[in-house]
Parts: C-alpha cells; sequence; structure tokens
C-alpha cells in the first residue's frame, strides 16, 4: 500500500467529491455540496489543504483523507476521512492516519473516548484538552505548543458559501453540476 498526494486537478476534484459524500451520506443536505465548494474555492486556492490517497499495488483508491494547514504553516490538522465504501474509521483509514502521522506535523480531533482511542491506535500518543470538551492529539512530528496554545486551522467561511449559493443560483447549480460531475468520474484509480 503507498500514500499517493493527489495533485492532478480533475482526479483531487472527484476523490474530494467522493469524500464529502461517504462523510456527510448522499441525503445530508446542503453539507456535502458547501464542504466540496469551500475546498475548492478556498483552501485549494490558497494551497492550505492537501488530498491523500491510501491505494494498493494497483492504485486502486482504498481510503481518502484530507488535510488542512495552520495559520502559521507549521502543521496540518485532520480534516475528513473516509473509505470509498464511506466506512469511515476502516482498517484502510487507519492506516492512511498512521502513516500520515509518521511522517507530517499532523494533529486530529475527537470528540469522545471512542474517537480518541482510534486515533490512539493510529500512533498518535500526545494529547491535550482544548475547548467544549474536545481533545486534540498530536503526531510525533507535530511541533510542541507554543505557551499552551495550537496555532488556528485555515478554514473556509460555510455559512457565507450558504449566503451565496442562495443569493446567486447560477453559483449553486455550477457547484452542484460540477459536483455531481465529479461523483461520476470517480476514479477507481489514481492518475
Amino acid at each position: 500500500m503507498k500514500v499517493v498526494h493527489v495533485k492532478n486537478p480533475e482526479s483531487r476534484e472527484a476523490c474530494l467529491a467522493q469524500l464529502c459524500a461517504n462523510v456527510y451520506g448522499r441525503e445530508a443536505g446542503l453539507a456535502p455540496l458547501v464542504t466540496f465548494a469551500g475546498t475548492l474555492g478556498v483552501l485549494f486556492e490558497q494551497e492550505a489543504a492537501r488530498l491523500f490517497a491510501l491505494t494498493d499495488e494497483a492504485r486502486q483508491v482504498l481510503s481518502l483523507a484530507l488535510v488542512s494547514a495552520d495559520t502559521e504553516g507549521r502543521s496540518m490538522e485532520l480534516a475528513m476521512v473516509s473509505t470509498p465504501q464511506g466506512d469511515g474509521h476502516s482498517e484502510h483509514s487507519a492506516r492512511l492516519i498512521r502513516l500520515l502521522a509518521e511522517k507530517a506535523p499532523l494533529r486530529v480531533l475527537a470528540s469522545d473516548a471512542d474517537a480518541e482511542r482510534f486515533f490512539r491506535d493510529c500512533g498518535i500518543t500526545r494529547w491535550i484538552d482544548a475547548e467544549g470538551g474536545m481533545r486534540v492529539g498530536l503526531a510525533p512530528r507535530h511541533p510542541e505548543p507554543q505557551a499552551g496554545k495550537l496555532p488556528g486551522v485555515v478554514r473556509f467561511d460555510g455559512e457565507g458559501i450558504v449566503k451565496t449559493f442562495k443569493a446567486d443560483p447560477e453559483t449553486f447549480e455550477s457547484y452542484k453540476q460540477r459536483f455531481v460531475a465529479a461523483l461520476e468520474r470517480f476514479p477507481q484509480s489514481v492518475i
């Protein structure tokens, strides 16, 4: 198995659409489309996010992960992870997270003990408390928090995207068609 940084724009768009559909489900309202649009239009444009795939020897996609950069460019946060089948916390997703944690300054968020246990099994062993009862796990290559704080993560304004969609139906329709087309061409192998 191999970790591939998906750079080809068409493959990346198709993989992102599939990841959003897996994470949110196809009946999740606007959430998958908003994440798709925000990631494409903001995070990828600013080079603040990367998409990785775990592939087998035939380059078949086994798992996908999106990571977002912190505002200082020193680390990255796992934003989403799933398998093409949508089972999220599968063996393949765990392996992808484990491989990313070994090579990158990765951090993860855990909302409960089960999520923290999953990430611990992926090799993320340093943990700090965050607001709202969340726990932040730091991979071995992640720098120590400065003065007990981590830099913010580059994000997009989801509410702003929804407002744009409501105010500009053409933009909504354009992203919707782009999302559906990307799902239809989701590669079973990464180019």
